[in-house]
C-alpha cells in the first residue's frame, strides 16, 4: 500500500522519561512501525508535552496521539491543549489514531471516563479478541497479541463509541468513534527491549507479585504488531 498522506505524530512522552528506552522516542517507533507500510507517508513529529504543536492541523491528513506516562487526569496546560487539538481535529472530520495516553484522552475527550485498572498494572503481552470488523481490518484477524503498559484505562466509552476488541480483563480494549477515530489500549510501537526498560524503570511503584506477572507477560510470544501497523495506515487513508 502505497499513497502520499502528511501524518502528524503528537508525542506525549515527557522528555524526561526518554532515557528509560536508550533515549528512543515514541514518536521515532511509531515512525518505524508505520513508515514502511506506506513509502508515500510524510510522518512528521511534535512532542506535545513541551507545547510543540502543528502551526496548521490543515498541514496534515491524519493525526497519531501516542502514549505516555502522564495520566490524562493530570491537570496540565499541554494535556487540556491536546484535547482541544484533538476536538478541532474531529471537527474537520480528519483521522485520529490514538494509542494507550491517546486512546484514554479521546475518550474523556468525548465523554468517557478514564480511572485505575480494577486488576491493577497491565504490562505485557494480551491476547485480544476482535469483536467487530471493519474494512480497513486487512488482513483478517479473529484474535492478536499486543503489548500493553499501563495502570489506568477507559471506565466508560463515550456515548457514540463502537468497542472492537476486548482482553479478559479489558471490555473496551479498542473501539471507533464516528469514521475517523481509531483508539487502541496497547502499544503496536514497542518492541520488547523497551518493554523490559519501561519495566526495569517502574519497579519501585509495583509489587513483587505484579513484576513477576509482568515478565511472564513480556516474555509470552511476539505481539502482532505488524498487523495492527497494517490496520493503523489503511484506517488513516481510506
Amino acid at each position: 500500500m502505497s499513497q502520499a498522506i502528511k501524518i502528524a505524530i503528537l508525542d506525549a512522552v515527557p522528555r524526561v522519561y526518554w532515557s528509560d528506552d536508550e533515549g528512543i522516542t515514541d514518536a521515532e517507533k511509531f515512525v518505524d512501525l508505520l513508515a514502511p507500510e506506506n513509502p508515500q507517508a510524510q510522518l512528521d513529529t511534535y512532542f506535545v508535552s513541551e507545547n510543540s504543536f502543528p502551526a496548521s492541523l490543515h498541514d496534515y491528513d491524519a493525526f497519531l496521539v501516542t502514549g505516555s506516562p502522564n495520566s490524562v487526569n493530570d491537570e496540565l496546560d499541554w494535556i487540556q491543549r491536546l484535547s482541544d487539538l484533538v476536538l478541532e481535529v474531529n471537527q474537520y472530520q480528519k483521522r485520529i489514531v490514538a494509542s494507550c495516553f491517546g486512546h484514554q484522552l479521546v475518550a474523556k475527550v468525548f465523554g468517557g471516563e478514564v480511572g485505575r485498572n480494577e486488576q491493577g498494572w497491565a504490562i505485557g503481552n494480551y491476547t485480544l479478541d476482535i469483536t467487530r470488523q471493519y474494512d480497513w481490518m486487512d488482513p483478517l484477524a479473529s484474535r492478536t497479541g499486543l503489548y500493553h503498559f499501563n495502570q489506568e484505562r477507559v471506565t466508560r466509552l463515550p456515548e457514540n463509541a463502537l468497542s472492537f476488541a476486548r482482553t479478559e480483563e479489558y471490555p473496551d480494549y479498542a473501539y471507533t468513534l464516528g469514521d475517523n477515530i481509531l483508539c487502541l489500549q496497547g502499544h503496536p510501537e514497542q518492541p520488547k527491549r523497551a518493554m523490559n526498560n519501561f519495566l526495569d524503570a517502574t519497579l519501585d511503584k509495583m509489587t513483587s507479585d505484579e513484576i513477576d506477572k509482568a515478565r511472564a507477560y513480556i516474555d509470552d510470544g511476539e505481539p502482532d504488531s505488524n498487523i495492527w501497523a497494517k490496520w493503523m495506515m489503511r484506517f488513516m487513508i481510506d
